[in-house]
């Protein structure tokens, strides 16, 4: 009877310690990703679904488990933060993901996943959300795309001088 009783705390012992070492697409999916551009820096908003076994072990014992997969996702990348993430969704915030050049904030196309696991099968949504708030939607990508952006100065200084032109 006492054997029984302790089976449970067995099982999820296991299941912690081999958590870990299986592989991500084993137990985590990820269904969308939006990219918001933020001058040279960039949050990531991951909607992803989890397998049976993940999914219960993270409601009892929290996403904490998932966060280095979750940063391992965006492993090109040098400067990743987990903002938050919960059962379903997690943001992560990419200090420097762009490089600013001539009045536009540049962002080159970088691979999902690290360098011993790139993503292999295609993320079905990607969208790009430009500060202005346009979105660009790409399907079944591994990678980011290249984009850029206009920086805000660079736009009021350029419309001055029109202006400027325009009286002069």
């Amino acid at each position: 009877m006492r054997l029984a009783s302790g089976m449970p705390i067995i099982l999820a012992l296991a299941w912690f310690i081999c958590l870990p070492s299986a592989l991500a697409s084993d137990y985590i999916q990820i269904d969308e990703v939006s990219m918001h551009l933020e001058e040279e820096n960039a949050s990531f908003d991951l909607k992803y679904s989890l397998d049976t076994f993940t999914r219960i072990y993270v409601m009892i014992l929290g996403c904490r488990s998932l966060e280095s997969e979750l940063m391992s996702f965006l492993g090109f990348y040098d400067h990743v933060e987990l903002i938050k993430a919960n059962i379903s969704e997690a943001t992560l915030y990419v200090s420097g993901a762009g490089k600013y050049n001539s009045g536009y904030y540049l962002f080159d196309a970088t691979p999902f996943g690290n360098k011993d696991e790139p993503v292999m099968d295609g993320i079905p949504r990607f969208s790009v959300v430009y500060p202005e708030g346009r979105i660009r939607t790409f399907y079944n990508v591994t990678a980011t795309q290249n984009v850029f952006s206009e920086d805000d100065e660079a736009i009021s200084s350029s419309d001055n001088s029109r202006v400027k032109q325009r009286r002069g």
